[in-house]
């Protein structure tokens, strides 16, 4: 999506950023929706066909606008608590994302025992529903994903889907069990990262003290620290959940190019199909560890291109 476009959004909710670094962050998101949205991930459940789209990033767009507000008016109480939301709702996303990528049906034996051919395609289709929609091959979490999807999960039966995997720990170590190159970035580059913001946020979230109550007071002596730090805080969560996601699913990082280029009959620059975002090829670069953003490029699965040197 070019930067007009982007501008005529941001106009049409009659809103003007007051914190270029939040903005530049909101400018993410709004490739990512594009990204999500023409890349949804689909499985199937007791209801049937299902999907996950853009509704995530769709949310946080929301969220960062909320953020830029309540820092503009020294409310950064409840800046903090919303960015806490940001983040939650971020890892969740991971969190389904993953889980629905592992959810398989008829297994690779059974597919052999089948066989592939113009015969059998419907045959397998037809059991692969079955399999899936009966839920019976699905684990526990698999089973509490549908739940949310259906939402269910706020009801009083599923209480304990709700306490064994809804929480933003959980969605961090499921993440971690479920992919060792996961496992390896938390704990070589992102770890100190995750639990310096955490502890912050829960400070302001639990009013942990009764600065986190005055820091929601309009008058500041020191303003300006005050946004510096909130702004890290925002732009660190940025960057786990970048860095995560480039691992759980790096195509939804793509840029628009390749596609664009389809719809308007022209032939697409040769491997623009591997180009990321722009925006996020500059914020990875520019804020990303580059021993972190190098060992993202040798081990996303995908072929995406992360380094800003592929697009010189």
């Amino acid at each position: 999506m070019s930067k007009n476009q982007q501008s005529n959004d941001l106009e049409e909710l009659n809103y003007h950023f007051n914190y270029k670094e939040i903005e530049d962050i909101w400018h993410i998101m709004i490739c990512l929706s594009d990204s999500t949205f023409s890349s949804p991930n689909i499985s199937i459940g007791v209801n049937g066909t299902y999907m996950i789209s853009c509704e995530a990033i769709m949310s946080v767009m929301n969220t960062l606008i909320s953020i830029d507000f309540c820092c503009m008016r020294r409310a950064y109480s409840d800046a903090y608590t919303l960015i806490r939301k940001y983040r939650d709702d971020l890892m969740q996303y991971l969190f389904v994302l993953s889980v629905i990528d592992n959810i398989k049906g008829l297994t690779e034996e059974e597919l052999k025992d089948i066989g592939l051919n113009e015969e059998t395609i419907l045959k397998i289709v037809e059991l692969d529903f079955l399999i899936l929609s009966s839920g019976k091959r699905k684990n526990d979490v698999e089973l509490a994903i549908e739940s949310w999807i259906y939402n269910e999960l706020e009801s009083s039966n599923n209480s304990s889907k709700r306490k064994e995997y809804f929480d933003t720990s959980k969605y961090k170590k499921y993440l971690i069990n479920a992919n060792n190159r996961i496992e390896y970035i938390m704990e070589h580059f992102l770890d100190d990262m995750w639990k310096k913001e955490d502890r912050k946020l829960n400070n302001y979230v639990h009013t942990n003290g009764k600065k986190y109550l005055t820091d929601n007071y309009a008058y500041q002596i020191n303003r300006k620290q005050k946004e510096d730090e909130l702004i890290e805080t925002l732009q660190n969560i940025t960057i786990v959940f970048l860095s995560l996601l480039s691992i759980v699913d790096s195509i939804k990082m793509h840029s628009s190019d390749y596609v664009d280029a389809l719809d308007m009959g022209q032939e697409p620059v040769e491997d623009s199909q591997y180009w990321v975002c722009p925006a996020i090829v500059e914020y990875m670069n520019t804020k990303l560890d580059s021993n972190l953003l190098a060992y993202i490029q040798d081990n996303e699965q995908n072929g995406m291109k992360f380094l800003a040197g592929y697009y010189k």
